[in-house]
């Protein structure tokens, strides 16, 4: 009237080697996105040669929600993203920017200095706004923790196979 019991176990398993690839694959994408954001300035500088004054004339609110279902679990944020007004060659322009912050990158009313391409002055960029900067930095110092703990792993992985194969 017994029956037997059998467990199946997988024998399938990560190899705790491969978790120090997974942590340098991750620190590499994070850097490069964030040496990327970090330089996108400079690149925008060479086709982004004209100086023009523009005003700040809106600050156009983002909001989303983030969160679980339940309502005690929610967070909404809010985000600033500004809108420019300026003339260039006779004709005047109103700009969205690309960025968004909270708090406001700019205020309503400032005035700022934007760099423009001459061939499409819709092209643009604020160099006083200091947005993609802070997104670079925190995405390649994210990336550069991870590739520590990648190497710092992989070390300790491999001392530890050297003191097992004594």
């Amino acid at each position: 009237m017994y029956k037997n019991k059998v467990t199946v176990r997988s024998t399938k398993q990560l190899n705790p080697k491969f978790i120090p690839v997974f942590f340098i694959i991750f620190a590499i994408i994070f850097m490069s996105v964030g040496i990327t954001t970090l330089f996108y300035p400079k690149i925008k500088e060479k086709k982004c040669s004209e100086t023009v004054t523009a005003e700040v004339i809106d600050n156009s609110a983002e909001s989303f929600t983030s969160g679980r279902s339940g309502r005690h679990h929610r967070h909404t944020s809010t985000v600033y993203r500004p809108t420019f007004s300026f003339t260039y060659e006779g004709n005047e322009y109103i700009v969205e920017s690309k960025t968004a912050s909270n708090p406001p990158a700019f205020h309503k009313g400032e005035i700022v200095e934007l760099r423009i391409n001459p061939d499409n002055p819709t092209d643009f960029y604020a160099p006083s706004d200091k947005t993609t900067k802070l997104i670079g930095i925190i995405f390649a110092g994210i990336g550069a923790v991870f590739l520590i703990i990648g190497i710092a792993m992989n070390v300790v992985f491999r001392g530890n196979e050297r003191g097992n194969e004594k």
